[in-house]
Order: structure tokens, then sequence, then C-alpha cells
């Protein structure tokens, strides 16, 4: 499997770590806001797919003429990073072959496995070769899911704590 891993804007890294900062609050386990974040991913990379354009905004470089060419003929209509739509159905769609995903207490890896034998379609894509250009597809748009995955975050927070109060236990964390 190609594990992609994608790194947070530099930028942005402060504002990651302050939103991820769970452990000021004893809290041991997010998998309840992972189920929930992990459809936002989804829908960005149907987002991303839709307007062939990074989770970022970055248009993905077109295809070589001669490429074109050929791939209007065996694949017409087909757009860019996309034959059978197995790589777009991986990355955005619920149990579609090839998507993989490991939730653990504190992290979670969403990743797309190699889907077509010898050439990890997802990976050259995501980080470009030789005679390929970069077409980033595997990601997140910054701010915005950073403020909703803060946000998914709170909210678990303040259901925790109202579970406390309700039984009679105090403060949740």
């Amino acid at each position: 499997m190609a594990r992609l891993v994608f790194d947070w804007p530099i930028g942005e890294r402060r504002a990651v770590r302050q939103v991820l900062q769970v452990y000021d609050f004893g809290l041991k386990d997010l998998t309840p806001v992972w189920d929930k974040f992990i459809p936002n991913i989804r829908r960005r990379h149907s987002v991303t797919f839709r307007q062939m354009a990074s989770p970022f905004g970055e248009t993905w470089a077109p295809l070589s003429s001669a490429y074109a060419a050929w791939k209007a003929v065996h694949f017409p209509g087909k757009r860019i990073l996309e034959r059978t739509g197995a790589l777009r159905r991986a990355a955005s769609t619920k149990g579609a072959p090839g998507q993989f995903i490991k939730i653990d207490p504190l992290a979670f890896t969403f990743a797309v496995s190699r889907l077509s034998g010898a050439f990890d379609v997802g990976r050259i894509h995501q980080l470009g070769g030789s005679k390929m250009p970069r077409r980033t597809w595997l990601g997140l748009k910054l701010p915005d899911d950073l403020i909703a995955l803060q946000a998914q975050i709170k909210g678990y927070l303040l259901r925790l704590k109202g579970k406390a109060v309700a039984i009679g236990r105090g403060r949740a964390f």
C-alpha cells in the first residue's frame, strides 16, 4: 500500500497544535471525533476531483497534448486523474476498494492503497514523477477543515462535560 502523508503548511502548524492539544483536558480518546470528521475528508476529496484542483485550490496541471488525444480515444469523457474512477471512489466513497482508514485514540490515518498493480497511480499523481507533473489530490483545505475539526472537538468536549455534570461527577476533564 502506498501511504500518502501530507504535512500542514508551516504557517498552520501552530494552529493545528493548538487545536489538537487535547491532553490539557485529560482526554485520551478522540475516536468519536474521528468518526465524525472522516466524512469531511471524503467530501473534501470529492470536491477536489470535481474541481480538478488540490484541496488548497491549486489547479491540476493539464494533460500533455499527446496523452489528452490518446485518452480521448481510449477513455472518452474521462477527466484528469480519472480512467476508471477507482482513485476518486477510494478517496471519496465510504468503504470503497483501496480506501484505508486506521483510527487510534488520538490520531487517524486516511490513505489510498495501490490501485493498479505495479503503477501506484495515487502516489505518482500526489507527488509527481520524472515525466508526470504533481497533481495534489489528497489533503485538507486550510483553514476550513481545521475549523471544522476544532468545532467537532469542542462539541465532543462539551458533550462529555454535560454527561459528567448530568450524572453528578463534576468536570469531565
